[in-house]
């Protein structure tokens, strides 16, 4: 595994273009964490890329912090294979991964018409351009000679590669980075409505300066607000409910976007995102039961059930070892019982049972509550299971 990450002048405007903001974050700091983030121990770069504004961002940053390197002369460079990065270009962390587990002579193919390359090369092609490196001296022309001089294996990330030479592609750079907001597990509702959205958000967020965990706060607030209106129990404050919630989910999607457009992604957002989306969707729940009360004056009971099943399968989902489902329908079904989709549609027959048929109001909250411990126990059930296949377990 290659574990040094070098970056590179490939012109001599390279500079100027490394320090363009995308996203509100220079370039080059993009390179420096996509580096990072792909594997990558540690990453040197350039002194002539030193700039105040990149030194305060990699100090707020403990990743970037621990693993850059500043280069002012060749002793900088461990003589080990290393990942060439154009400090002017940008590609996604998930393209660089496979370089850096690959060995040495690669090069990612869609950087090769540009000019400016990203390639993998062992210590004595490090040791050759080392000074220059150091010095900050364009190498563009030298990486492009070395390339036909050597018999290079090129590799297809699939993914997009710009190389940063003004705004209009600084811009396009961007534009890419707007389309990949999404999360892997997107749900269908997710996609079609709170994606399109939240976007607007998080302009806002980006334009006004608001990090990502005053967000995650906001959107926690408006889910409480919702959990209140829906244990109001009157059909307005149940339709008025769905709403609210509708908001908090959306600015529960800008907080993350805002927090990987900026490059803000941390373990404390990351656990205050886990802990607010428990708190509202168990409220939520508990909040049907009090409603079904007000309602038919049962359900409370069920509501309390339901909420620490929410709770439970969050401890359950973030703390227990990961579990690899046996089948795919297995994988499926635990996908099913934490769909955010599938929670709406609770809520909306909630809503239909209040305006149509308000005494089966305690028949659903049961069905929620034994909904709600589906998760864990079925994730529980899959965890002894493999244990016993492996023999890790009785």
């Amino acid at each position: 595994m290659i574990r040094q990450a070098a970056l590179y002048l490939a012109s001599a405007d390279a500079i100027s273009a490394a320090h363009l903001p995308v996203a509100g974050r220079p370039v080059v700091f993009r390179v420096i964490l996509s580096a990072l983030r792909a594997g990558a121990r540690r990453v040197a770069v350039p002194a002539a890329l030193r700039t105040p504004e990149l030194e305060a961002l990699v100090s707020a940053s403990p990743l970037a912090r621990d693993g850059l390197v500043w280069v002012d002369g060749s002793k900088a460079l461990d003589a080990e294979p290393t990942l060439l990065l154009p400090a002017a270009a940008l590609t996604p962390a998930a393209a660089l991964a496979p370089l850096l587990q690959a060995p040495v002579g690669r090069v990612l193919a869609e950087s090769q018409p540009s000019g400016a390359p990203v390639v993998t090369v062992d210590a004595a092609v490090l040791g050759f351009l080392g000074p220059s490196l150091g010095t900050g001296e364009p190498l563009g022309d030298v990486l492009a000679r070395e390339l036909k001089a050597r018999d290079l294996t090129a590799t297809s990330s699939g993914r997009w590669f710009v190389r940063v030479t003004g705004p209009r592609a600084a811009a396009d750079a961007e534009a890419r980075l707007w389309r990949e907001l999404g999360s892997a597990i997107d749900s269908r509702l997710d996609s079609a409505l709170h994606r399109r959205l939240s976007k607007p958000v998080t302009r806002a967020a980006l334009a006004l300066g608001i990090g990502p965990n005053p967000i995650t706060i906001a959107s926690g607030v408006a889910g409480l607000v919702a959990a209140a209106a829906f244990a109001d129990g009157a059909v307005g404050s149940v339709i008025a409910g769905l709403v609210i919630y509708l908001a908090a989910v959306v600015l529960d999607h800008a907080d993350g976007e805002v927090a990987r457009l900026t490059l803000r992604e941390s373990i404390l957002g990351e656990w205050l995102d886990i802990a607010t989306d428990t708190v509202v969707h168990s409220a939520l729940v508990l909040a049907l039961g009090l409603a079904a009360v007000h309602v038919t004056g049962e359900g409370l009971g069920a509501g309390v059930a339901a909420a620490v099943g929410v709770v439970a399968s969050a401890v359950v989902g973030k703390r227990w070892p990961p579990v690899t489902a046996p089948s795919a329908s297995a994988r499926g079904m635990l996908d099913a019982l934490t769909s955010r989709d599938g929670f709406y549609a609770m809520l909306v027959l909630f809503i239909v049972l209040r305006i149509l048929a308000p005494p089966l109001l305690p028949t659903l909250m049961a069905v929620v509550a034994v909904a709600t411990h589906a998760y864990w126990l079925t994730r529980a059930a899959l965890w002894i299971r493999r244990g016993r296949e492996d023999g890790t377990r009785p």
